[in-house]
């Protein structure tokens, strides 16, 4: 349904596959880190998974999509009522009230769905912590938002008994999503990441910026015992979530993948990296200080109840 919102010029409706390359620019604008495509965007909205109820909605002006809005119930989490929701407009048509409207039109939703508790993942600034702290959000965990040029980090070295291969060279990706499951269930989050399911993690698996040749595992055995994601798009290239099992850790292996992935990804014509921890990370912190990342800003995850 459209609808032109009382008081304002923008027509705010729903978003269809012909927004792709806008709602591209507009993320890409709201976040100059960010890793995506119009056929990343087209793949991730074709595959949400229905018990998300999601919502994807534009900000229209004279014709031109200059804001978006999605939201939907946490699909990855056991929380009852957990949910999320993000706005992003673009910087030429702030102030003007459209973010605000598309944000009561999201809240709307997840209330109608039975979502109580909503968290948004935002690249820190003065001005969107402003916003929405005026519209009840606070926030519940951050961290710095760090870079690094993957040509300065060495190749890595062999650990002992163990394998450090790309993850394309994995034959069954299930053995990565199963070491996925378990190091996300003591990630720093604003809810657990408890319900991570098989046939909707391979949507990310199949993801057109996630690339499977820089991402890398640790294997013992056949056993995938430590891992790091990348996604990569032109010259610039996204960590995704690294991880060890828990009888694994404090050997290195993290940092061994990661060693791997940002030499294959150099290879590959990246020229930058970036990616973020949360402060109650140290571990995770430490590695990436010791490869060499280094602050260019901040991402915070905040919280407000429906």
């Amino acid at each position: 349904m459209t609808v032109a919102a009382p008081g304002n010029e923008a027509v705010i409706r729903p978003l269809e596959e012909r927004d792709a390359e806008a709602v591209t620019r507009i993320l890409c604008e709201a976040d100059d880190t960010r890793v995506l495509s119009p056929a990343a965007w087209l793949h991730r909205r074709r595959h949400r998974p229905e018990r998300e109820h999601g919502v994807e909605l534009g900000a229209e002006l004279a014709g031109v999509l200059v804001g978006i809005g999605a939201g939907g119930l946490n699909a990855w989490t056991t929380t009852p009522g957990a949910s999320w929701a993000s706005v992003a407009v673009r910087a030429s048509h702030r102030r003007r009230g459209i973010g605000s409207l598309l944000h009561e039109r999201l809240l709307d939703h997840l209330r109608s769905v039975a979502g109580t508790n909503a968290t948004s993942f935002v690249r820190w600034s003065e001005e969107s912590e402003r916003w929405a702290r005026v519209r009840g959000w606070e926030r519940v965990l951050g961290g710095p938002l760090i870079a690094l040029d993957p040509r300065n980090v060495s190749e890595p070295s062999a650990a002992a008994g163990l394998r450090c291969v790309s993850m394309a060279d994995v034959d069954d990706p299930r053995v990565v999503y199963e070491a996925t499951c378990v190091a996300a269930l003591d990630e720093p989050s604003a809810v657990p990441n408890d319900d991570i399911r098989y046939e909707d993690w391979l949507t990310e698996w199949d993801d057109p910026v996630f690339d499977r040749e820089s991402s890398a595992v640790v294997l013992d055995g056949d056993r995938v015992v430590a891992f790091t994601y990348m996604n990569v798009s032109g010259d610039r290239a996204q960590h995704g979530f690294t991880g060890t099992l828990p009888e694994y850790r404090g050997r290195g292996l993290a940092t061994l993948a990661k060693r791997r992935a940002l030499a294959t990804a150099a290879r590959k014509g990246v020229t930058r990296v970036t990616t973020s921890n949360a402060e109650q990370n140290a571990a995770m912190r430490a590695i990436n200080r010791n490869l060499g990342f280094e602050p260019i800003g901040e991402v915070v995850i905040l919280s407000r109840d429906l």
